[in-house]
């Protein structure tokens, strides 16, 4: 075995480098929690932003890289919840005017508003939009579904239940 201070410092070095690699930290994992009626809560794990859906009807994707959001498809529907950063300093109003400025915003019938909340729903041919955003502690955190029109009976009475249960997120 070789002696002197360049061989400790190699055997050192090589059992730092395994004793990180012993000690990575598990990534974050969203949870799913049962609720009544055949309905779950996901909780994301980056924010805490939560929202109940119905578990027979959407299936989730796999988390993106950075954590912070959950998109859940359905046959014919799409649900995302998201939270991020407010890096730009929004606010219900200025988010507004921003997308309602865009693409895919140019047919918005119902956008109720508050000092920390806004909702724009409406139309993309013939599709539905709902979307809600909060505004907290430097966040804004949004959920969003879309369906077909003719489905605006069988989705309708979902929206209501997710929309009643969905909660901000938090600064991560």
């Amino acid at each position: 075995m070789a002696k002197g201070p360049k061989a400790l410092l190699a055997r050192a070095g090589a059992l730092i480098a395994i004793a990180l690699s012993l000690m990575a930290v598990p990534a974050l994992a969203d949870d799913f929690v049962p609720a009544a009626g055949g309905w779950q809560t996901y909780v994301n794990a980056r924010y805490g932003t939560r929202v109940d859906f119905p578990a027979s009807v959407f299936t989730p994707t796999p988390p993106p890289e950075n954590g912070d959001g959950r998109r859940f498809n359905a046959a014919d529907a799409a649900m995302e919840v998201y939270s991020f950063h407010n890096t730009m300093d929004e606010t219900p109003a200025s988010l507004e005017a921003r997308l309602t400025g865009g693409k895919g915003y140019r047919n918005v019938t119902y956008s109720p508003r508050g000092n920390s909340w806004l909702v724009l729903s409406g139309f993309r041919g013939d599709t539905i939009f709902y979307e809600k955003y909060f505004f907290r502690g430097g966040v804004i955190s949004g959920f969003g579904m879309e369906f077909p029109k003719a489905r605006k009976p069988f989705y309708a009475p979902m929206i209501e239940r997710m929309e009643d249960s969905f909660r901000a997120g938090r600064a991560d």
